[in-house]
């Protein structure tokens, strides 16, 4: 082949068909790339909102069963239910024998309360014997105790009050208040 001389028709058609498949092998590899993903956004964590408490003020639960037991927590009153966090909430307790055993300090009656963040026994107390009647076939007692809120009960605000007389036999009862 000479310098001076033009190209034949057959390597002209041979360098288009080459620069053509070039070409789509330069076009195809860039479409199939994966487009870089962009870096997630942090989405805000939303709280959820507070769920509805039920009933404010003083609030008496009488508590009634199918099968009673001889030891039975029979009313358990909360006041205020709706205890703002730093206050007091009282809690008072009729349990009744038909046994005729007595509750003492030592067995006793007490409460645990679960908040949001806390299920701890440290709001777990031991109520005090507010008053004591026989009324001729068992012995009912009342128990009072309180406690300071110190979390928020924004989805769980639950108490839990447990009866044991000196036979050792136990009686519990779960009130949920959301």
């Amino acid at each position: 082949m000479n310098p001076t001389q033009p190209l034949s028709k057959s390597t002209i058609g041979i360098l288009a068909l080459l620069l053509v498949v070039a070409a789509v092998v330069y076009f195809g590899m860039s479409a199939t790339k994966q487009p870089k993903e962009a870096p997630l956004a942090e989405v805000p964590v939303v709280p959820k909102p507070c769920l509805d408490l039920r009933g404010t003020g003083k609030q008496t639960y009488e508590i009634q069963r199918d099968k009673p037991n001889a030891l039975e927590i029979v009313q358990v009153d909360v006041d205020p239910i709706d205890v703002e966090e730093g206050q007091a909430q009282t809690i008072t307790v009729k349990v009744r024998d038909d046994g005729n055993n007595t509750i003492t300090k030592k067995s006793g009656v007490t409460a645990n309360i679960a908040t949001d963040n806390k299920n701890t026994a440290a709001a777990a107390f031991v109520m005090r014997l507010a008053e004591d009647s026989e009324d001729g076939s068992s012995l009912l007692t009342t128990w009072e105790g309180s406690w300071i809120r110190d979390d928020t009960n924004c989805h769980t605000y639950m108490e839990t009050i447990t009866a044991t007389n000196d036979k050792g036999e136990e009686d519990r009862v779960d009130l949920s208040f959301k």
